[in-house]
């Protein structure tokens, strides 16, 4: 098989949102991608698997089945190279779909079982919408701890050091956070098909996300 080998394609895979990829998650794309080019594949397979990954870095998802269905750095695996060739095809993404298809076409009927498990253990742990979750919990978190309220004007007046480095007015930083946190429930709402979902910040239920995703997990509803 051929490696999908593109760093311009790496960065896209991260984007869940417009704030992806940032600096940090920049550079390990480049850090993991010349200890792969190096041979350091076990390295590589453990930032790949552990670092990137949970970020739903789908490029990164990816190389896990890709060094799996290999057996490059890691002890070969066609069962698991599927399943995360499976997760890594979740955004429908012609390159990756194409290799899944591939793999699941020689594979035998109990491999594609023990696959299709895997995959399903792997979508609670890193699949979009779970890591949407993840984000949006953490900005709710951080707006309510620093402003007390996510209603609008609750911004200390203090600067405040951003998640790129650079400095900015905490009136500046807190809409922008609010921002982001919109967009991402708007994501969230598209990727989950949750109709009737508010992107309101305000109102937003953390409870009533974690259920929506967990219903959507398990049931399909």
């Amino acid at each position: 098989m051929l490696l999908v080998s593109d760093f311009a394609l790496a960065q896209r895979s991260s984007e869940l949102s417009d704030d992806l990829p940032d600096s940090r998650t920049m550079a390990i794309q480049r850090k993991v991608e010349a200890l792969f080019d190096a041979g350091r594949f076990e390295r590589a397979f453990f930032i790949y698997r552990n670092e990137l990954a949970p970020l739903g870095d789908k490029y990164a998802q990816y190389m896990v089945g890709y060094m799996y269905h290999t057996g490059t750095g890691v002890e070969e695996d066609y069962v698991a190279a599927s399943a995360w060739y499976q997760l890594a095809a979740e955004r429908g993404t012609q390159e990756f779909v194409a290799v899944r298809d591939q793999l699941t076409h020689n594979l035998t009927s109990e491999q594609v079982y023990r696959s299709d498990l895997l995959y399903n253990q792997l979508r609670f742990e890193y699949c979009d919408m779970v890591v949407l979750l993840s984000s949006i919990k953490r900005d709710i978190q951080e707006l309510d701890r620093k402003t007390g309220s996510r209603l609008t004007g609750g911004a200390s007046p203090i600067s405040v050091i951003d998640g790129r480095g650079g400095t900015r007015s905490g009136a500046d930083y807190y809409k922008s956070l609010r921002e982001r946190l919109e967009k991402r429930l708007h994501l969230l709402k598209d990727s989950g098909d949750f109709r009737d979902l508010t992107v309101d910040v305000d109102r937003v239920d953390l409870r009533d996300l974690e259920d929506r995703v967990e219903n959507r997990l398990k049931f399909g509803e």
